[in-house]
C-alpha cells in the first residue's frame, strides 16, 4: 500500500469517526503517554537501473547481511474521539539497520582489504582477526501520527494503531567489531559518508492488549510492523528499511 493511500485513509477515519461519534465522546479526551519498544530490523534491497551487475550485488549481499537489533521510544499526546477511538501524535526515535558477518578463521592472508571501506591492512604488520561483524544502522527523529482502535470494556482491551511518521535521519553510521583468537573485541564506530536520504515515511501497525486497571493509568503492549517507504539513497542498489518490533507503553488520562 502506497504510504500517501495509508496516511488519506487514516485522516478519511479520523475524520468519519470524529463526525459521528461526538454523542459519545467521553469526559476525559485527552492523554499522554510514552513508549519503548526493541525487535529486529532488515531491510529490503533494490535494483533501480534494472542492470545485471546490481542483480549481483544484491544476491551477494543476501547471503552476507543479516538481522540487526531495532530499537525506539517516543512521546506522544492524544486526543479520543469516541470509546473506542483516538488520535495520536508525538515524537520517537528509531534506530534500524542491519549486520555483514564473515569469518575468517580458516583464511590465510596477503593484504587484507575490509569489504566495506577498502581499506588495505598488510597481514605481516597487524594481528589479524578472526571474525568481523560490520553494521550499518540509522538513526531517525520520526513524527508518528495514528488513529488508535480499542475494543472491550473491562481491565483487558484489544488496541490496534495505524498511522504513519514523517522521518528525518539523525545519522547513518557503521560500526566494525573485530574478533580476535584470544577474545579480545576491538570496536571501531564512524560515520557513513554515502549521501543517504534526510527523509523518510515510515506507515505503520501495531495490534496488541491494553490493561486498565483503575483511574486514568493504563498500560499497553503491541507487537508494532514498521517499513520505511522511501528509498535509503539514491544509487543502482538502493534498500528500504523495515522493523518488527514489541512495545511497552503507558498512557495517563488528563
Amino acid at each position: 500500500m502506497p504510504p500517501y493511500f495509508l496516511l488519506i485513509t487514516v485522516l478519511a477515519l479520523s475524520l468519519t469517526a470524529t463526525v459521528h461519534a461526538q454523542e459519545n465522546a467521553p469526559t476525559r479526551r485527552w492523554s499522554i503517554g510514552a513508549s519503548l519498544g526493541t525487535g529486529l530490523a532488515y531491510r529490503s534491497l533494490i535494483n533501480t537501473d534494472g542492470s545485471v551487475f546490481a542483480d549481483q550485488v544484491i544476491n551477494e549481499r543476501n547471503e552476507r547481511e543479516k538481522r540487526d537489533l531495532a530499537i525506539g521510544g517516543g512521546f506522544f499526546a492524544g486526543y479520543r474521539i469516541s470509546d473506542r477511538l483516538s488520535l495520536e501524535a508525538g515524537v520517537a526515535y528509531a534506530r534500524l539497520g542491519y549486520v555483514s558477518s564473515f569469518d575468517l578463521s580458516d583464511l590465510t592472508f596477503g593484504d587484507i582489504i575490509d569489504p566495506r571501506r577498502g581499506f588495505v591492512f598488510n597481514a605481516n604488520d597487524i594481528a589479524v582477526p578472526s571474525s568481523w561483524r560490520l553494521l550499518d544502522r540509522f538513526h531517525y527523529l520520526e513524527v508518528p501520527i495514528g488513529l488508535v482502535l480499542e475494543l472491550g470494556k473491562g481491565r483487558w482491551r484489544s488496541s490496534t494503531t495505524v498511522g504513519v511518521a514523517p522521518a528525518f535521519l539523525l545519522a547513518a553510521q557503521g560500526l566494525t567489531v573485530s574478533t580476535f583468537a584470544d577474545g579480545r573485541v576491538e570496536r571501531e564506530l564512524y560515520g557513513r559518508p554515502e549521501d543517504f536520504a534526510s527523509f523518510n515515511l515510515v506507515p505503520y501497525i501495531s495490534t496488541g492488549i491494553s490493561m486498565h486497571p483503575g483511574g486514568r493509568w493504563s498500560w499497553m503492549l503491541r507487537p508494532t510492523f514498521r517499513l520505511g517507504a522511501l528509498d535509503l539513497i539514491d544509487a543502482p542498489v538502493s534498500g528500504r528499511v523495515y522493523s518488527a518490533t514489541l512495545e511497552l507503553g503507558v498512557r495517563y488520562d488528563l
